[in-house]
């Protein structure tokens, strides 16, 4: 706004002075002037149209033949137009000027098309630079939720609840099963080692998520001796495109958190592909509890994927089951997050 505000009034002056002359302020101050006033109100806000729509279209950096054919072609065309419609708006209400624009009109061209191409450029910048400031906003709050989910998966996973039930377990299976024991102690170790070794990255491949859960579904169901069932029935098409790094853990925590969990009625947690959404759905057997969810883990898991992409996670509850489905991230998304 303020760019058109100062831009339109200087450039219509400098385009008068260039195409007619001094005499274009003073001898024809007149027409010349809100004649070249009509030009670059007109001229400015047919670019600034297309440049908008351009940006729309190819909202990226990356600048290849087809971008700059598209908007060559449609700044043409708007050129074309301005110009036969301006032509009999300048025949029709400045007639006395006419014939001294047509003996100009190749300059005129000229100094148009410069003109046009200094207000692109000048559009081209002031967006770049605002895209730019806003990927280092988007850049920043990512690091602080990321650093926010290192921060919470480690508590909850050091938290005294998870390490007093995790070697209480271990304490029964020393004396009566120390092979099972050892066993528990490399996953527990594992699913640690797990968080540490994902904690920087933005997203992992669907296969290493999935590997890195299968330490903590192992210490879930040894603890639980059957009170826990997980299905796991993903699509191996989907194992090489990509997901949130923790993502599946912190849903299956939830569910184990939220629910209960005995004999009679066991916590069935199932994982699952549906067209381009990983699924995790467990029936609902909700515990009575003091306090109320503060869904944090859900919270940051969406808080992810809208600085990384467009997409959203779906979250139903139904009266036998809750159900989460997180979009799978493509490779050709994967390198366009990257870049």
């Amino acid at each position: 706004m303020w760019l058109m505000l100062f831009g339109i009034p200087i450039v219509t002056l400098v385009t008068t002075i260039m195409i007619f002359g001094v005499e274009g302020i003073s001898d024809f101050s007149e027409s010349c002037l809100p004649m070249g006033f009509i030009y670059t109100i007109v001229y400015w806000l047919g670019f600034r149209y297309v440049t908008i729509h351009y940006h729309k279209r190819y909202p990226g950096y990356t600048f290849n033949f087809k971008r700059l054919f598209y908007v060559l072609s449609r700044m043409a065309i708007m050129y074309i137009l301005i110009d036969i419609v301006m032509g009999q708006v300048v025949k029709k209400f400045f007639a006395v000027h006419a014939e001294f624009h047509d003996e100009h009109d190749i300059e005129a061209q000229v100094i148009t098309i410069t003109m046009i191409a200094l207000g692109f450029f000048l559009y081209e910048g002031i967006y770049y630079f605002n895209q730019s400031r806003i990927i280092e906003i988007e850049k920043n709050k990512l690091h602080k939720i990321t650093a926010e989910q290192k921060l919470s998966t480690l508590k909850d996973q050091v938290n005294p609840h998870f390490l007093f039930n995790s070697l209480n377990t271990l304490v029964t299976m020393i004396p009566e099963e120390p092979n099972v024991a050892i066993t528990f102690v490399q996953h527990l170790s594992q699913s640690y080692r797990n968080i540490l070794e994902v904690r920087d990255e933005k997203l992992i491949t669907l296969k290493q998520e999935l590997k890195a859960l299968e330490s903590y579904i192992y210490l879930l169901k040894t603890r639980f001796h059957g009170k826990i069932h997980i299905f796991n029935t993903v699509n191996t098409q989907h194992l090489d495109h990509f997901i949130i790094p923790i993502s599946l853990q912190i849903l299956i925590e939830n569910a184990v958190k939220h629910n209960i969990t005995s004999s009679s009625k066991p916590l069935k947690i199932e994982l699952f592909s549906e067209n381009n959404f990983i699924v995790v759905r467990n029936n609902l057997q909700k515990k009575n509890q003091k306090y109320n969810s503060t869904k944090m883990g859900l919270s940051n898991i969406q808080s992810r994927y809208n600085l990384l992409t467009e997409q959203e996670i779906k979250v139903i509850e139904s009266d036998d089951y809750f159900i989460v489905k997180l979009p799978i991230i493509t490779n050709n998304r994967h390198e366009d997050i990257n870049n």
